[in-house]
C-alpha cells in the first residue's frame, strides 16, 4: 500500500459516491489505474463496503443507547442470533472486560428502549448508557495513522 492507496482510502471515506473520474483527477492517475487500485483494495478487504451513514434521530430514532450485557444465561451463539433479529440494534461487539457484548441501538422513544431492555434482562446482567451527544461520530481511518 502506497501513498496513492492511502489517499484513495481517505477520499472514499469522505465521499463514497465520488466517481472514478473525480478520484483519478484528485490523485493524478488515469481512471483505469484508479479503478484497478480500488478493486485491489476491495479484494484485499481493506475496503469492506461503500455505504451511507444515516443519522438515527433524523429518521425518528430519537433515543440512541448502548447496552453492555454480561453473565449470559444462554450460549453466545443463541444470544447473537436473537440480537440480530432486533431492528433497533445497529451494532454488536464481543468484548473483553466485564461485559460479554456491547450493543448499540436506537429507538423512537424511551418506552421502546425499555421494551428491548426488559427482554435483554432475561438473558443476563445489563448496563445501559443513553447517548446525550456525540462530539465525534465517525473518524476517517488512514493507513499508518496511529
Amino acid at each position: 500500500m502506497d501513498e496513492i492507496d492511502r489517499e484513495l482510502i481517505i477520499l472514499l471515506q469522505e465521499n463514497s459516491r465520488i466517481t472514478m473520474t473525480e478520484l483519478s483527477k484528485k490523485v493524478n492517475l488515469s481512471r483505469p489505474s484508479v479503478q484497478e487500485r480500488v478493486n485491489k483494495l476491495l479484494e484485499k478487504g481493506v475496503i469492506e463496503a461503500f455505504t451511507v451513514i444515516v443519522n438515527p434521530k433524523k429518521i425518528g430514532r430519537k433515543v440512541v443507547f448502548y447496552i453492555e450485557i454480561s453473565d449470559l444465561n444462554l450460549s453466545y451463539e443463541e444470544f447473537v442470533e436473537i440480537a440480530l433479529t432486533k431492528e433497533a440494534i445497529t451494532e454488536i461487539h464481543a468484548v473483553t472486560g466485564g461485559a460479554n457484548y456491547i450493543i448499540k441501538a436506537s429507538t423512537p422513544d424511551v418506552d421502546s428502549m425499555n421494551e428491548l431492555l426488559e427482554e435483554f434482562m432475561g438473558y443476563g446482567k445489563i448496563v445501559t448508557s443513553i447517548v446525550l451527544n456525540s462530539p465525534l461520530r465517525r473518524k476517517i481511518l488512514a493507513p499508518g495513522d496511529f
